[in-house]
């Protein structure tokens, strides 16, 4: 198994960033990885929940994977698998309110790699993961604090 991660503390509430999140097709606004438009759903969203979603994302380098979202927890958490040759990805946003300090959350953005070809996928993925997690959260808590992806305004 691997598994990396990124911690990030935003202010803002878990409701927003779990709105954020619902909002699949958008994922490319703030994802520093996937091709802007290239969130395709095999079917609508349910109303409510994203649990169940499947569809399909394309990378910049041009891969496609398809996805399912699972193990969703309203305000709490979602979960997307990703099955790869050999192993299953599972990449994941936790997030909760700051016990200490109201109206702020700590977003954790990771995935967990499993499978027989885990360590193959770990070399193809762990060069990489530091750098885009670091965005893909700084991304999101500019969106909640300041409505703003680099600088340019989006509405999510």
């Amino acid at each position: 198994m691997f598994e990396t991660n990124k911690i990030i503390r935003i202010k803002g509430t878990a409701t927003r960033l779990f709105s954020i999140l619902q909002k699949v097709e958008q994922w490319p606004v703030w994802d520093v990885d996937l091709q802007p438009g290239s969130v395709k759903l095999n079917q609508p969203v349910p109303i409510g929940t994203i649990e169940g979603t499947s569809g399909s994302l394309t990378m910049k380098n041009g891969n496609t994977f398809p996805f399912l979202i699972r193990n969703v927890v309203v305000d709490r958490q979602v979960e997307y698998l990703v099955k790869l040759p050999g192993a299953e990805s599972d990449w994941y946003w936790k997030f909760e309110p700051v016990k200490d300090s109201p109206g702020e959350i700590d977003l954790d953005m990771g995935v967990r790699i499993t499978g027989s070809a885990g360590f193959v996928w770990k070399l193809v993925f762990a060069p990489f993961l530091p750098k885009a997690f670091d965005i893909c959260t700084r991304n999101l808590k500019t969106i909640i604090e300041d409505g703003k992806v680099d600088g340019v305004a989006v509405d999510l």
